[in-house]
C-alpha cells in the first residue's frame, strides 16, 4: 500500500504517531504517542475518580439487594463538574486529528517529491 494512504490510516484507526513512523519521523511519532498515552491515562483516571466519588457517596445500606438503579447513578454522575473531562477529550481529539493530518501531509509531500524525481531521472 502506498505511504500516502497507509500513513494517515495508521494514525486514524490504530494510534496517532504510527503514520509518522511510516514517514520516518521518529521523534514526532514518539511525541504524538506519548501525548495520546498521557491523555488516555488522564481520561481513565478522571473517570475512575468520578466513579469513586459516586460509590463513596452511597450509603452503606445501598449495597446489596436494593442497589440504586442505573438511572440514579447516571443522574448523580451527570451533576458532577465535567469541565476537565471535556478539556481532556478535546485535547485528545486535537492531537488525534493533527496526527492524521500530519501523516497525510508529509506522505503526500514525500510522494510528490519522489514522483517528480522519477520524472526527471527517466
Amino acid at each position: 500500500m502506498k505511504k500516502i494512504i497507509l500513513a494517515p490510516l495508521l494514525s486514524a484507526f490504530i494510534l496517532p504517531g504510527l503514520g509518522q513512523v511510516v514517514n520516518g519521523q521518529f521523534r514526532k511519532a514518539g511525541l504524538l504517542i506519548a501525548a495520546v498515552s498521557l491523555l488516555f491515562l488522564s481520561l481513565f483516571f478522571k473517570v475512575l475518580y468520578d466513579l469513586n466519588k459516586f460509590f463513596l457517596s452511597l450509603p452503606p445500606e445501598a449495597y446489596g439487594k436494593n442497589s440504586p438503579p442505573f438511572s440514579a447513578a447516571a443522574q448523580t454522575l451527570s451533576r458532577q463538574d465535567n469541565g476537565l473531562l471535556i478539556i481532556l477529550l478535546l485535547l485528545l481529539a486535537g492531537v488525534w486529528v493533527y496526527g492524521v493530518w500530519d501523516a497525510f501531509a508529509v506522505a503526500s509531500k514525500k510522494g510528490k517529491i519522489n514522483s517528480d524525481a522519477s520524472i526527471f531521472s527517466g
